[in-house]
């Protein structure tokens, strides 16, 4: 099954958000709650969660490029 991994912002961002760094690439294994991705809102950055364990499959959303609050960054493939 696939699952999105997702961009929320939390109460206290505002302002432009990108991704800063991928800290795994498509095809690595991952952990839930492993962090897989950095985004960068002005200038915090905020480590994205891995929903489900499984393999990172597909990125979206490259480094440096905009982010909006619930746009999809990638896909972790599992088995559930």
């Amino acid at each position: 099954m696939r699952h999105p991994i997702t961009y929320e912002q939390t109460g206290g961002e505002g302002g432009d958000a990108a991704v800063a760094e991928w800290l795994v690439k498509v095809g690595d294994e991952v952990s839930q709650g492993q962090a897989v991705v950095e985004v960068d809102v002005d200038k915090v950055i905020t480590e994205i969660a891995a929903p489900e364990t499984g393999l990172l499959v597909q990125i979206d959303i490259e480094v440096d490029e905009p982010v909006l609050p619930g746009q999809v960054l990638g896909y972790i493939e599992s088995e559930n």
